[in-house]
């Protein structure tokens, strides 16, 4: 077992992926006869170190409206999620690692009725007790994704379960933004290059040409990103995306699109190393406009990085 956590920690401490250090990990525990669970635990913590390596997800649970608040016991709460894990499937391995504040890393890995569980391709997922909110590893295995809500819907004693539309590889941003929580240093990987330069290419510092002289103008858009965005280091994220759905107005002459029934449909995506600095720094840099717009401006207190536009 010593010798296996080495090896792993080595592998931690080299920053390879996950994937190698999984395939390490099982390969030493078929050669010196480690219990599956004890690798497992090994993964989790591997993950807890590099979490920004997975995509994360996350969902939201409610209760009933006439539901009381229960008192959380873990132990209960894991106990249920295994077996309600083991009841729809019968080849499934189930890992815990407590952690701190309150919240439970799970390592799942998924069979079927006729396979042994897949340990190199789990799903992660990261549960603060007595919240309503979920955190969730993705998944090539999309038919999982109704099993795994109904675990953390029954072992957590909540009614439903939503997957928001809220997607990040930096797993703290995403629990400031669900639990309010924007006045907190968040993880940051790969950013010793100041932002400025990462994000528009400049140093808005030196360049005069993007920097508006009048003084009056330049105090009224920072107070208008200040007032928007507020003074505190924002959610690390990296893209927002916007799918467009609207007919076509404004042909004069009936063209062909004039007529065209069908909706057009379009996807923008706005991508950065840290998207929410990168917008807030735009308007004091004189590439837009102050305020923004609110479909920019509104994802944290949304907590969405997904919409979907329609016309009314």
């Amino acid at each position: 077992m010593c010798r296996m956590l080495d090896s792993v920690s080595s592998n931690i401490r080299k920053g390879r992926p996950e994937q190698q250090a999984t395939h390490l990990g099982f390969s030493f525990q078929k050669e010196n006869h480690a219990s599956i669970n004890d690798v497992a635990l090994l993964d989790i913590v591997y993950i807890q170190v590099h979490r920004h390596q997975k995509m994360w997800n996350v969902f939201h649970m409610s209760k009933g409206p006439d539901e009381d608040v229960d008192i959380f016991d873990m132990e209960e709460f894991k106990s249920l999620f295994k077996k309600i894990l083991h009841r729809a499937l019968k080849n499934v391995t189930v890992s815990f690692r407590d952690a701190q504040e309150n919240a439970v890393w799970i390592r799942i890995a998924w069979g079927t009725q006729h396979k042994k569980p897949n340990q190199y391709q789990p799903t992660y997922v990261v549960y603060h007790s007595q919240t309503p909110f979920a955190f969730a590893s993705s998944s090539r295995l999309k038919s999982t994704v109704p099993l795994l809500g109904q675990a953390l819907t029954v072992a957590s004693k909540h009614h439903q379960i939503v997957q928001m539309d809220l997607r990040s590889r930096h797993l703290d941003s995403l629990k400031a933004i669900v639990f309010k929580q924007f006045n907190q240093t968040f993880e940051n990987h790969n950013s010793t290059t100041p932002l400025q330069e990462r994000s528009l290419g400049v140093d808005i510092n030196m360049d005069s040409r993007i920097i508006h002289e009048n003084t009056i103008e330049k105090e009224r858009v920072r107070r208008v990103t200040q007032e928007t965005f507020g003074v505190c280091p924002q959610p690390q994220l990296e893209f927002a995306q916007y799918k467009l759905e609207t007919k076509f107005k404004g042909d004069l002459y009936g063209g062909i699109l004039a007529k065209r029934e069908e909706p057009l449909r379009c996807l923008i995506k706005f991508s950065s190393p840290h998207l929410l600095e990168a917008l807030k720094s735009l308007a004091p840099a004189g590439i837009a406009d102050a305020p923004l717009s609110p479909l920019l401006t509104c994802i944290p207190n949304k907590a969405m990085n997904y919409f979907k536009i329609r016309d009314k």
